[in-house]
């Protein structure tokens, strides 16, 4: 780890150096590479399916959980399929937020990794077993 620390300080050192060297000694300054663009980032796109994620799920339930106990608060008939119907969305919220692949992204700096791995302990292999990941 500190044998990465010491070859990025001499990168950056040894590029400082050579950015220095081209400025006059006048005092004026090196040219600026050109800029990038920026582009406006993209909203999401009308009419494109709305995906059921976990949150929505957990979400639709607790509307419907409300819709229930007010039609129950007006002695409306039909009440059941809702409360049923609210209760299934929690199950499915549930499922689907343990079933969702986890991304297991490796932090990179200039094409090195830069976290080192950790040696996997018994808690760490059950949870890896859990999860499925």
């Amino acid at each position: 780890m500190a044998q990465r620390y010491q070859r990025e300080i001499e990168e950056i050192l040894g590029q400082a150096g050579e950015e220095g060297e081209g400025a006059g000694s006048d005092g004026s300054k090196p040219p600026r590479s050109p800029r990038r663009v920026a582009r406006a980032p993209r909203g999401p796109r009308l009419g494109r399916f709305i995906r059921p994620t976990s949150g929505r799920l957990l979400l639709a339930g607790i509307a419907l959980l409300v819709l229930s106990v007010l039609l129950k608060a007006l002695d409306a008939p039909g009440v059941t399929p809702f409360l049923w119907a609210s209760v299934a969305l929690f199950v499915f919220a549930y499922v689907a937020y343990f079933t969702r692949p986890r991304r297991t992204v490796e932090r990179r700096w200039r094409g090195q990794p830069m976290d080192d791995p950790q040696p996997a302990g018994p808690l760490s292999r059950l949870w890896r077993w859990i999860t499925g990941g």
